[in-house]
C-alpha cells in the first residue's frame, strides 16, 4: 500500500486533479514529510506499547456506544451532547489521532500538560491558536479543533487502512475496498483492520478510564461501510443512526468533500467523484439497512435529524433508555450549547435531486423535496 500510494501522488493527466500543477506539488511537498514524519513516529511508539505497556492488551471495552450514521446528519452535534455527560463515556480527541495514538504518547502528552498548567497554560494556549488558524475554514462546515472530539476513523491512518486518505489521491482507486468494508473487503485483511482498531480503543481505555467506570464513545460515518464488522468485534456494542433527507446528505456530502480535495489540487471536483459519492452513500444506505435488518441481536437506534437539531424532548428520552441512561441527564444534555456543534457554511451551494422519493423506499418519511 505505501508503495502504491507514493506512485500514485501525481498523475501525468492534465486533466487529473493529481496532475502536478503548482499547489498539487506544493501540498505534496508539504504534506509527505510531514505526514511520513508523523508516521514513522507514531508507528514507532506503538511498537514500543507492546515492549513497556503490554498490558493495555487486557484493557477490557465494555458496552461501547458507537454513532455510526451517514455523513452530513449531525454526527458531531450528537458526540458533543453524549460527551457532556463526562461521568458516563470517554471518547478519543483529534490530539490524540494525529500526534498521540500510542500509550506512550499520551502519558508524555499528559505530563508536558500537567507542567504546563504550572507555567499559565502557555503551551496549550499557543497549540490551541495555531490550530484554530489551520481549521479556520474547515470549521464552517464541520467543528473541529485539537481538544475537540473526534472521529476515530483518523487513528487508523498509521496503518494506511483510513478512507481519509483518498482526499489527498483525488480519482485514485486505491480506497475503494476501504470505502465497501464489509462486502468487498478480503476476510483476513478486515480481520486485520479491526484488531488494529480495537487495539487503539484499549490504548485508549488504558491511560484515560483504566478502572472501566466509562464507555467508550466513536462517531464515525465511515463506519457506515463497517456496520457488520463492528457487531463482529464489539458483540455488546450499541450503534446510534441519524436519519435525514438522503439528498440533503448526497449534496452536502459534496459541498464538504469539494472543499477538502480543493485542499491538495488546482483541478476542481470532477463530476465521476460527486457521482462515486453519490453512489457510495446509497450503497452505504442499502447495505446498512440490510445488515440492522438481518442481525437480531445487534443493539440499535434510529434517531431523526429534525428532532435531535430541535433537542426533541422525547427522542431525548428514548435515546438515553436505549443507552441504558438516566432520565435526568436531559437537564445536563440541554445545558451544552449545540448551536456551536451545527454546520455554518459560509455560502449557500446548489442544491441537485440525486434521490427519488422511492428509490430508497425505507427513508420515505425522512425524504423532503428539492425545488
Amino acid at each position: 500500500m505505501a508503495l502504491k500510494l507514493f506512485t500514485e501522488l501525481f498523475s501525468l493527466n492534465p486533466k487529473n486533479m493529481r496532475f502536478p500543477y503548482f499547489k498539487r506539488v506544493l501540498m505534496v511537498l508539504l504534506m509527505v514529510p510531514f505526514f511520513s514524519f508523523l508516521f514513522i513516529a507514531n508507528n514507532f511508539f506503538l511498537s514500543i506499547d507492546h515492549l513497556l505497556f503490554f498490558r493495555f492488551k487486557k484493557t477490557q471495552i465494555k458496552d461501547p456506544v458507537f454513532i455510526v450514521s451517514m455523513p452530513r446528519t449531525g454526527t458531531t452535534l450528537l458526540l458533543h451532547l453524549l460527551t457532556s455527560l463526562n461521568n458516563e463515556f470517554t471518547t478519543m480527541k483529534l490530539w490524540e489521532l494525529i500526534f498521540a495514538p500510542s500509550v506512550s504518547q499520551k502519558l508524555m502528552i499528559v505530563f508536558i500538560n500537567r507542567l504546563d498548567k504550572k507555567i499559565n497554560s502557555v503551551i496549550r494556549r499557543s497549540v490551541i491558536y495555531i490550530s484554530d488558524k489551520i481549521f479556520k475554514n474547515l470549521v464552517t462546515l464541520h467543528n473541529t479543533g485539537l481538544e475537540q472530539p473526534e472521529e476515530d476513523e483518523l487513528v487508523l491512518l498509521w496503518s494506511l487502512s483510513s478512507p481519509y486518505l483518498q482526499y489527498f489521491y483525488p480519482e485514485s482507486n486505491a480506497f475503494d475496498e476501504l470505502l465497501d468494508f464489509d462486502k468487498s473487503m478480503n476476510s483476513k485483511r478486515k480481520k486485520r483492520i479491526m484488531k488494529n482498531y480495537y487495539r487503539m480503543v484499549q490504548r485508549h481505555n488504558f491511560v484515560f478510564n483504566r478502572n472501566g467506570n466509562k464507555r467508550f464513545l466513536s462517531k464515525n460515518p465511515f463506519m457506515m461501510s463497517k456496520i457488520d464488522s463492528i457487531n463482529q468485534q464489539f458483540r455488546d456494542a450499541k450503534i446510534l443512526t441519524i436519519n435525514r433527507c438522503p439528498n440533503l446528505i448526497i449534496n452536502s456530502t459534496i459541498n464538504l468533500s469539494a472543499m477538502l480535495f480543493r485542499s491538495f489540487s488546482s483541478v476542481g471536483l470532477k463530476n465521476e467523484i460527486k457521482t462515486k459519492i453519490e453512489n457510495t452513500i446509497k450503497g452505504w444506505y442499502f447495505n446498512s439497512h440490510e445488515t440492522f435488518s438481518r442481525e437480531n441481536d445487534l443493539k440499535h437506534c434510529y434517531l431523526s435529524f429534525d428532532k435531535l437539531i430541535e433537542m426533541d424532548l422525547a427522542q431525548c428520552k428514548m435515546m438515553l433508555a436505549f443507552l441504558g441512561l438516566n432520565e435526568d441527564y436531559i437537564n445536563e444534555i440541554a445545558k451544552t450549547n449545540y448551536k456551536k456543534y451545527k454546520s455554518k457554511p459560509k455560502s449557500p451551494y446548489q442544491l441537485k435531486k440525486y434521490v427519488e422519493s422511492d428509490e430508497i423506499p425505507f427513508m420515505k418519511e425522512y425524504y423532503r423535496e428539492i425545488i
